[in-house]
């Protein structure tokens, strides 16, 4: 099988003139690309990094993510993404945490343990073509390709340690399903530090299609005239980014039904109601949307038009992975019974950096203890009822915090709510809402609307107005943030 840098030298070389990547006004063919990722691995090589060194990437996204990516790739070395968004201190932890070699990017910084290299400069084109990359300088499945530094739901980062072999199995299993082709051209307003657009990135070296990168959804109409402009066959987008083009830009998605083949979705779930458009926009387009994680990604699938009679379900285990539910202790639990989901295949991390007793935590003979809570039905679709640490204990009695802010966002005025459990004298927890409003709310109402619902031992207590919620970069609620907030307050208080 190779590796990712294997898989587009060979296409390179077969097809050299076709089409790679399109950023703005630039574009690169395979051959192009080929050549200045081996000048870049020269420049990175004169700049001192060898075999297993670290190098931060932190850029926006255009040629020069890609180019840098596979060129560390090509010397042995371990690409480290990080957001161009990421503040200076926090990026300066990372750089710290994994012992970088040195920091590429455009960014000005300064009081970091390590050189700055301009990113522009080192995968900038050389005076001459630079050939092929040579196969000496390719690296061993095994070796280790990535470091993802994540802090999931829980707000404390973490290195996801991802071996060649990882990310070339993640690639296999979406191009397995998806079924991207070397003719497809696929629009990506997605951050490449982030592991569902470097997923995309993946897959363009593995399968050879193209890649046009853009800044970002913006309002949703110039992604729109772009869909239009390049005829593009794929689309890679989070859930938010479908929310912005149904609320600003109308039905106009619909006018690229005609050319629009695939659609990836992932890193946070979608409101029924955008599901429901997107499906009426694009009635011939497989909608896909995958369940993962950074540490085990694309581990389930659904195609939207295909499981319209599993509602709420996120899809089947992704080809080459097998989903297990297990209780506390790691056994398997039979169909129907809600536990923990556990997640086995080649795209599962091999370790968290330099922390073997949580690596030691969430890997198990059957695979990735993910820490979401679901079941499996008699069809091995996979439904999820939330996040393992988040379920609050009222009286015995376990109550899911997803299943109360679905409930808490249908009451007329909520545009967003949050819940956790807070310590109650009787009880020990009771449910505690955080909601944003769009308009003034009498609190007393909202429990009188979630009767509809909900029972009355999963009725929030209390609430709490608030602007906004703490939430990852792709939309995922980040309720240890709010207890963190609640703890440091009450402290404070003392």
């Amino acid at each position: 099988m190779g590796t990712l840098v294997f898989h587009l030298t060979e296409f390179a070389s077969k097809y050299p003139d076709h089409p790679a990547l399109h950023a703005g006004s630039n574009s690169l063919t395979y051959a192009q690309l080929s050549s200045r990722i081996l000048v870049a691995a020269a420049r990175l090589g004169e700049l001192g990094v060898t075999q297993g060194d670290r190098v931060v990437i932190s850029d926006p996204n255009g040629l020069q993510i890609p180019i840098l990516y596979f060129a560390i790739h090509a010397l042995g070395a371990i690409a480290v993404p990080v957001s161009p968004e990421t503040p200076s201190t926090a990026l300066a932890g990372i750089v710290e945490d994994c012992e970088a070699k040195i920091i590429a990017t455009d960014r000005p910084l300064t009081g970091l343990r390590c050189p700055v290299a301009k990113a522009s400069e080192v995968s900038s084109p050389a005076a001459e073509p630079s050939g092929s990359l040579s196969r000496s300088l390719l690296p061993q499945s095994g070796m280790v390709a990535d470091i993802l530094y994540t802090s999931g739901t829980t707000g404390r980062k973490k290195g996801v340690v991802l071996t060649h072999a990882n990310i070339l199995a993640a690639a296999v299993n979406m191009t397995a399903f998806i079924g991207t082709s070397p003719d497809d051209v696929e629009l990506v307003p997605l951050p490449l530090s982030h592991s569902f657009g470097l997923g995309r990135l993946r897959c363009m070296a593995l399968v050879g299609h193209t890649l046009s990168l853009i800044p970002g959804v913006g309002n949703g109409a110039s992604l729109v005239r772009s869909l239009l402009a390049s005829g593009a066959t794929g689309l890679a987008l989070v859930p938010a980014g479908f929310e912005i083009l149904h609320q600003m830009t109308g039905d106009a998605l619909a006018a690229a039904a005609s050319h629009l083949r695939y659609v990836e979705i992932g890193s946070a779930p979608m409101r029924s109601q955008t599901r429901d458009w997107l499906m009426r926009m694009l009635p011939q387009t497989r909608v896909c949307h995958h369940y993962g994680l950074t540490e085990a990604s694309r581990a389930a699938f659904t195609e939207y038009h295909a499981d319209q009679q599993k509602p709420g379900g996120v899809g089947r285990a992704a080809p080459n992975v097998t989903i297990t539910i297990c209780d506390d202790m790691s056994r398997p639990l039979p169909l129907g019974q809600t536990g923990e989901v556990v997640v086995q295949g080649g795209m599962v991390m091999r370790e968290y950096w330099r922390r073997p007793e949580l690596t030691s935590q969430v890997l198990c003979s059957l695979g990735m203890r993910t820490g979401d809570l679901g079941y499996l039905d008699a069809d091995g679709c996979l439904f999820l009822l939330g996040r393992k640490d988040d379920v609050i204990n009222v009286g015995g009695r376990k109550v899911i915090p997803d299943e109360v802010e679905e409930a808490l966002r249908h009451v007329e005025g909520i545009r967003d709510a949050a819940c956790i459990g807070v310590a109650d004298p009787l009880l020990g927890q009771q449910v505690k809402a955080f909601v944003v409003v769009r308009q003034p709310i009498d609190l007393n109402r909202i429990a009188t609307s979630l009767r509809m619902e909900l029972e009355e031992y999963k009725i929030p207590k209390l609430f709490e107005l608030v602007e906004t919620l703490p939430r990852t970069t792709s939309g995922k609620l980040q309720r240890a943030l709010i207890r963190q907030g609640l703890q440091e307050t009450a402290a404070n208080q003392q």
